[in-house]
């Protein structure tokens, strides 16, 4: 069993690569056949494969096999654990905006 701190070190470590985030940028459309995704990125067709699997081994894209054809689809549910951690620092950054507006607000006043 993964733990809640494995699972979301994994989606962190798959989200830490530009080009993944362009994977699931492109399967955000929708879902796509391992070779569509590929002519995306100019890079080699194995250094995408690459890719994809450490995209599954965190579980943010599912495959499913139609005949010869890998089709990849986006599973957006573990990027809620991101999102919990980022979560957590969301108040500092809205505390931070509330003065920058205040500040703001006031230097307009006294112009």
């Amino acid at each position: 069993m993964v733990t809640k701190d494995r699972a979301q070190q994994e989606v962190f470590r798959a989200l830490a690569d530009p080009t993944r985030r362009a994977i699931l940028g492109l399967l955000s459309h929708g879902r796509q056949p391992a070779g569509a995704i590929a002519g995306e990125f100019r890079i080699t067709r194995p250094g995408v494969s690459k890719h994809l699997r450490a995209l599954r081994e965190a579980d943010l894209v599912r495959e499913r096999r139609e005949g010869r054809r890998r089709i990849y689809e986006l599973n957006a549910e573990p990027l809620r654990l991101a999102d919990e951690w980022i979560g957590s620092y969301r108040h500092m950054w809205l505390h931070k905006l509330r003065n920058l507006k205040a500040f703001v607000e006031e230097r307009e006043r006294r112009s």
